[in-house]
């Protein structure tokens, strides 16, 4: 365990995710996220759409959602695989690509932000992704403290949630 406290909010465990996602975005799929205002909550419900769930244990232990809303998520795969929808042998297919897509995103900024937050003296793993696709599922409970930072892009907005068990 790190002499080092972290605390609800604390920026040295907020900031990775904010960079990683703001940096995948922009390397992998050429797309500027602005970061607009964190707020605070108690656990998460996905909204609507696809969400991916990812654990941190180690110095720091909770979790951390991504959301992508539908629409998002079409614009991403389509962005990425330079093929659109219809163009794909069926819709199945599609929609297989888009969880692989949105998996693969979430892992991937988790993956960065881990170095990063080992960057700061942070040591952390992570769990392997979990998919969610629905609406109003419970996926980070109640009882845990919740920051919720908002995205927006030029597909639209997505969100990273992150609970700490403290």
């Amino acid at each position: 365990m790190t002499t080092n406290t972290i605390k609800f909010m604390d920026v040295r465990f907020i900031n990775p995710f904010i960079v990683s996602l703001v940096s995948i975005f922009k390397e992998m799929a050429g797309i500027s996220m602005e970061k607009g205002t964190l707020v605070k909550g108690q656990g998460r419900k996905l909204f609507s759409g696809y969400g991916v769930a990812i654990g941190i244990v180690g110095d720091v232990n909770g979790q951390v959602l991504y959301e992508f809303p539908e629409n998002f998520s079409q614009l991403l795969t389509e962005n990425l695989t330079e093929k659109k929808r219809s163009e794909y042998d069926s819709d199945d297919e599609f929609e297989d690509m888009m969880r692989s897509v949105i998996n693969e995103i979430g892992n991937t900024i988790s993956g960065l932000a881990i170095t990063k937050l080992s960057e700061e003296g942070i040591s952390c793993d992570i769990t392997p992704p979990i998919l969610y696709f629905g609406k109003e599922i419970q996926i980070i409970p109640k009882n845990l403290k919740t920051i919720i930072i908002p995205f927006q892009s030029n597909i639209g907005f997505v969100s990273v949630n992150i609970a700490m068990d403290i």
